[in-house]
């Protein structure tokens, strides 16, 4: 692992290599072009790129950024003697660096993000050879070598200055701090010239860690940006479940010590099934099975459990994780709202919590849950004939943002954004005959994105023709076309999808699809049309059957 960067040379007489140190045992190094001597060494989290002086440029000193990668680039002009250390502060989004003055002084500047510096205040007689900030104490400290001795001082921005204690002989080459340890890093060198890496408590324990190579000093050492931090997956999610053939994303990010977010660059991925899976930010498609999936970068790793299912009937089957319950909950507001004061079957309190029984025939949030998961994963191998969203759990997240569902017996219902579900939705199969079969997910779901066309602009409701007969009480409920159409379009039209375009579904879903489908002819005034020419095709098919 990356465990800090600094600037120097494993070779006497060689150019200044951007190199990296393994506090393992490993040190790595690259040139930097152009060639020239560089002094200090901070990271700006922002930029993701780490800051440093060249005090002898030819056209004058310079401020220069690097890459993780080594790249150098100058980036404006800076005050001269800019040799003791820089160190970047947060608050202000700025630099501060120490100067090594010809009279013998320390000088403490504030230095802006293009090279602006301006002096503060002196800091103390002696070459400065290290400056670190530590933003738990909102304090800067510095190494500063007196006859031959270096002494390790604490700087408050208010200019309160403090020599703590000695650090030792010969300190040459920077400081910095890791958060994780609240320890200090720095370089000092031996009487020939070979450096060595210590650190360095504020209790004044000095510790050698291990040998760099030669002509360290005056260069700069600063931690990588994943130094003491964690590995984080954000996708996908501990537990998650997926159909086989469905691709699968895999993104994760380093956070610092401090919370500082690292991208996926040089992430490596891997399954306990399907071995290596990429790097950074795959796209993936899984065999079935319960995966382990680990991601690692250096000596980070972090692993998530995904299950892989043969189609969307198993994956029903299958209890949510946790995570998947909560992403759905994300995804809209909902409203749990009870039925009858004094019934207890209609009372949520009755059903607490989220269980997962599908051999139940009562009410659980979870049915509601895994009913709307499905939707999340339901693809077709033809777009979608409506809407314009990619998915259809998209095309319904694009117009919803409440979703209420009720333990008494009113209609389902959509309006404003808003839809109301029935007891029926909160069941795992809503067919009163057979109430412990956990069986086609398919009449919840036409249902749902039924009432889902309401919440769109341009819904033209059900007032097109005579009054729909097989409902008591609803005038004027019948649809006369498929496009635009109103709810009971959208719910053909996504049974009839189902049926014929379903890449995951399984059979017994997709014929159940058709046969409710079928059942939709007497929803219409007339043999309903369409612009389209899969949808004419199919209506070809269904309504002469």
């Amino acid at each position: 692992m990356i465990d800090l960067y600094t600037i120097g040379s494993q070779h006497p007489g060689t150019d200044p290599t951007w190199t990296t140190i393994d506090i393992q045992g490993t040190v790595r190094d690259k040139p930097i072009t152009p060639a020239r001597r560089l002094a200090g060494l901070t990271y700006r989290p922002a930029s993701r790129l780490y800051y440093t002086v060249a005090p002898a440029n030819p056209e004058g000193p310079l401020l220069c950024s690097i890459s993780t990668a080594g790249a150098l680039e100058k980036l404006g002009p800076t005050g001269r003697n800019m040799t003791g250390g820089i160190a970047y502060h947060g608050a202000d989004d700025c630099f501060y660096a120490l100067s090594n003055e010809p009279d013998g002084s320390v000088k403490f500047h504030r230095i802006t993000t293009s090279g602006q510096a301006g002096e503060l205040f002196t800091i103390a007689l002696g070459v400065a050879v290290g400056l670190a900030y530590v933003q738990a104490t909102d304090t800067f400290y510095a190494l500063i070598t007196q006859d031959n001795f270096t002494w390790f001082y604490s700087i408050k921005k208010s200019s309160t200055v403090t020599k703590l204690f000695g650090a030792g002989l010969r300190v040459f080459g920077g400081l910095c701090h890791s958060p994780s340890e609240n320890l200090f890093y720095f370089v000092a060198n031996e009487e020939d010239g070979f450096s060595y890496l210590w650190t360095l408590a504020l209790s004044g324990s000095v510790v050698k860690r291990m040998g760099l190579g030669y002509n360290f000093n005056h260069a700069g050492i600063s931690m990588s940006p994943w130094f003491g931090g964690s590995l984080n997956i954000k996708s996908p999610l501990e537990g998650e479940r997926f159909v086989s053939g469905e691709t699968t994303s895999l993104d994760a990010n380093i956070l610092s010590a401090t919370g500082t977010s690292w991208n996926s660059d040089g992430i490596a991925w891997r399954s306990s099934i399907d071995g290596a899976l990429g790097m950074g930010s795959p796209t993936v498609t899984l065999s079935p099975g319960t995966h382990v999936i680990t991601a690692s970068k250096e000596r980070l790793d972090q692993s998530v459990t995904v299950r892989v299912f043969a189609d969307l009937g198993a994956l029903y089957k299958a209890a949510p994780s946790p995570a998947e319950i909560g992403r759905v909950l994300d995804d809209f507001t909902f409203h749990w709202v009870d039925g009858t004061s004094g019934d207890p079957t209609q009372q949520w309190a009755s059903y607490p919590g989220f269980p997962f029984d599908q051999t139940s025939p009562n009410p659980s949030r979870t049915a509601v849950i895994a009913k709307l998961d499905v939707l999340r994963h339901q693809r077709f191998s033809q777009p979608l004939p409506y809407g314009t969203a990619a998915t259809a759990y998209e095309q319904v997240r694009l117009n919803t943002h409440t979703i209420r569902v009720s333990l008494d017996t009113p209609l389902n219902m959509a309006g404003g954004g808003v839809i109301n579900l029935n007891r029926t939705f909160t069941t795992w199969w809503n067919n009163p005959a057979t109430p412990t079969v956990a069986a086609p997910y398919v009449h919840s779901l036409y249902l749902f994105n039924h009432e889902s066309r309401h919440n769109e602009p341009g819904d033209p409701g059900h007032a097109t023709c005579t009054a729909w007969t097989g409902a008591p009480g609803v005038d004027n409920g019948m649809d006369a076309k498929l496009d635009p159409g109103s709810g009971f379009a959208r719910a053909t039209l996504y049974l009839m999808w189902i049926y014929k375009y379903a890449r995951y579904d399984p059979p017994a879903i997709r014929a159940e699809a058709k046969n409710v489908a079928l059942q939709f002819k007497n929803y219409f005034c007339e043999h309903p049309t369409s612009s389209n020419p899969l949808v004419r095709a199919l209506l070809a098919e269904l309504w002469n059957a």
